[in-house]
């Protein structure tokens, strides 16, 4: 068998695990999905049953309905109580309204049907349901099943009706059709089956993207495993010349290492999985080696606004500085540069500004003192260390800035004004026990420069 229909073989067998997978995922979230949609939109539907029923069954006076019979219906107070419950009837959509009323021995009878085609005669006798006989007790309930009569097949809600003693003396009766309560429950459940048909239809798409995508990526990665080979190869070949005269010369251990560089080293395949992982441990090691070294420069010690060595760096520089100190071999001085103004270009001017007269500022600072001794600290303040330096050798160096930064001025009259407060400290064994001492030596300088130049325009920092 060829390694390469393994390889199809063992990714179709993968991509069919992976896609009976997803099938049993999403039949599994469809069925929940429906549960849930059932027993939330029931609740709901209840809820609404429940709200009609003690609506009604709020307005309606029970000292008056626990007195009335069969023969008061011409007087005003069972008419009152018939047109309560017929506004309900009218005005929401329910099939029936009606009053109930609970008798001796649990006996439950109609009382008041507002219904105009085909009224239930009151005193007419109403099978008791769970929900009904926990309505008699005071509890508003909601049936659980549909019940059938002659009016047809229907979910129904009861409310009790209070006299002024707090005695159940009535109930309100509200009846849904059935058939309308178990369509929108259906409903609700085609739609909880369409949306997992899509999500499986989605999922099928996107595995077969994904498995086209692998594939793809595993051929560039064997293109580039056979370049490395090519490589490899003529590596061999050097190996081979500048050895051959003296490889059977050299101890058997040894000469199988080096027969095993020339020759290349036989390897088992175990499975396409190990084969897999070997060329993507091969992969990564070709194209990230050189990527990371870089990395490692540019992301750990170089600061992103100005391209100059960063707050990390200059970490490193301090415990170098303190370890020639403390060695009794240090020699270097240091510059502290602080823009000035700075707030107030963010302030009027945006941080676009601000951002472009620091990135300025290091370019000026990198071209007098060079990058390699340029320290970005924070955000207007820039530390200058240079080794085996006198202070002599910094004023010329502080020369030399103040004409590179007269000139961008000069060059730039149209844009915001950069200033640059500045001063030096030379490393001296006799002051300086570490370099902390330097550093806030060089600091005060550059802090009393700063002082003169807001003295002298009198802005805020």
């Amino acid at each position: 068998m060829k390694k390469t229909d393994t390889k199809v073989r063992t990714s179709m067998r993968n991509f069919i695990l992976a896609l009976a997978l997803l099938l049993i995922t999403n039949i599994l979230m469809g069925v929940t999905l429906m549960t849930m949609s059932k027993r939330t939109l029931r609740g709901q539907v209840n809820k609404r049953m429940l709200d009609v029923s003690k609506a009604a069954a709020a307005q309606i006076d029970g000292d008056i309905i626990k007195n009335l019979t069969a023969e008061d219906k011409d007087t005003e107070e069972y008419i009152r109580t018939l047109n309560i419950l017929r506004s309900f009837q009218d005005n929401i959509d329910l099939d029936y309204i009606y009053g109930i009323k609970p008798g001796p021995n649990d006996t439950i009878t109609f009382s008041i049907d507002p219904d105009r085609e085909d009224p239930a005669d009151f005193g007419e006798a109403i099978e008791a349901t769970d929900a009904l006989k926990a309505a008699a007790k005071g509890v508003p309930s909601v049936d659980k099943k549909p019940h059938s009569d002659e009016w047809g097949r229907f979910y129904s809600a009861y409310s009790p009706i209070y006299d002024s003693d707090g005695t159940v003396v009535g109930i309100i009766g509200v009846d849904f059709d059935a058939d309308w309560y178990d369509g929108v429950l259906n409903s609700r459940t085609a739609v909880a089956v369409i949306i997992t048909m899509a999500a499986l239809t989605i999922g099928i798409v996107l595995s077969f993207i994904i498995m086209s995508q692998n594939r793809k990526r595993f051929s560039a990665m064997l293109h580039r495993l056979s370049e490395l080979e090519l490589e490899t190869k003529q590596l061999d070949q050097i190996i081979m010349q500048s050895s051959i005269k003296r490889l059977d010369l050299l101890p058997e251990t040894k000469s199988k290492v080096l027969k095993t560089l020339a020759n290349g080293e036989t390897v088992t395949l175990h499975s396409v999985d190990e084969y897999e992982a070997v060329n993507t441990s091969i992969e990564s090691v070709y194209n990230k080696l050189h990527s990371y070294l870089r990395y490692v420069e540019s992301g750990v010690y170089i600061d992103d606004t100005t391209g100059v060595k960063n707050k990390a760096a200059y970490r490193n520089k301090i415990k170098e500085l303190d370890e020639q100190i403390e060695a009794g071999n240090a020699d270097f001085s240091a510059a502290f540069f602080d823009i000035n103004g700075l707030k107030k270009t963010y302030t009027h001017f945006g941080f676009e500004a601000g951002e472009k007269l620091m990135f300025e500022c290091a370019m000026l600072l990198k071209s007098v003192f060079g990058k390699d001794n340029l320290y970005h600290i924070t955000g207007d303040e820039y530390i200058v260390i240079l080794d085996k330096t006198p202070s002599w050798k910094m004023r010329d160096h502080f020369v030399q800035f103040e004409a590179a930064l007269k000139q961008y001025n000069d060059e730039h009259i149209k844009e915001n004004n950069l200033s640059v407060a500045k001063g030096s400290v030379t490393f001296d064994p006799e002051k300086h026990q570490n370099y902390r001492q330097v550093f806030i030596e060089v600091k005060e300088a550059c802090d009393k420069d700063k002082d003169k130049y807001y003295g002298r325009n009198k802005v805020a920092y």
